[in-house]
């Protein structure tokens, strides 16, 4: 057997070679650290230990590293309830897992909602693979061909939302001592938060309760809203 020929090094290199994977994965950790603003060719070189000029090895410009992204992200969402609908009660079960994973991987980057909310998914494989699984359980449901997109769009829209609502204040809705001008609405939040506190409905937001959410009343207006949404989604159904 022919040993490491001399001036070689043997083994495996010192660092991972670069791909789009590893560049993606460097990418979401400079939008987590400085938001969307931070994420430049030059910081993410930087980042990864590699010249800006290698980057374009894996990534043909911006634009094609923010697909990139989107894509790291996208695959994070658990569509595969999906792959198993054959019912309206299974298409319920499969839209609230997929739902409660989106709106975990987006509160977990909230930067990130402006800029997928308005992406084209051209180009992004992962996207459209789980974009596909979503409009195949749709469908094999019985839910019309004209009126998937709607009900998807319908979903990321409240989720987006629902996403960034985990970041908000608690106190959003709190009155400042003394300010009389809005008592039915200062009375509707005094009984929501005391119900909450209390602790009155943890079954039914136990199952959407994101990890170190900052906003302990969230939770339970987005299960609200997905059971209005997923409700309304059965009606569709031949």
């Amino acid at each position: 057997m022919t040993g490491p020929q001399p001036g070689r090094r043997a083994g495996r290199p010192a660092k991972p070679l670069l791909n789009r994977e590893l560049i993606a994965d460097a990418a979401l950790d400079l939008v987590t650290a400085d938001g969307t603003d931070g994420l430049t060719m030059k910081s993410l070189a930087g980042r990864l230990g590699v010249s800006v000029s290698s980057l374009y090895n894996h990534i043909a410009g911006k634009a094609d590293l923010l697909t990139s992204v989107q894509d790291a992200v996208m695959s994070r969402v658990d569509a595969s309830a999906f792959d198993s609908v054959a019912d309206g009660p299974g298409l319920a079960e499969a839209l609230r897992t997929w739902s409660r994973s989106y709106r975990q991987v987006f509160a977990d980057y909230p930067s990130l909602v402006p800029l997928i909310a308005t992406m084209p998914v051209s180009g992004a494989p992962a996207t459209r693979r789980m974009y596909d699984a979503v409009s195949a359980g749709l469908l094999a449901a019985g839910v019309p061909t004209a009126q998937v997109v709607p009900v998807i769009v319908a979903f990321e829209s409240f989720l987006y939302g629902s996403a960034m609502d985990v970041h908000a204040p608690a106190g959003i809705f709190y009155s400042r001592p003394g300010e009389q001008d809005a008592p039915s609405f200062r009375a509707v939040v005094e009984s929501f938060t005391a119900q909450v506190d209390a602790g009155e409905d943890a079954a039914s937001t136990s199952a959407s309760s994101t990890s170190a959410s900052p906003n302990p009343y969230a939770d339970q207006p987005f299960e609200w809203g997905l059971d209005a949404l997923v409700a309304r989604t059965l009606t569709l159904l031949d």
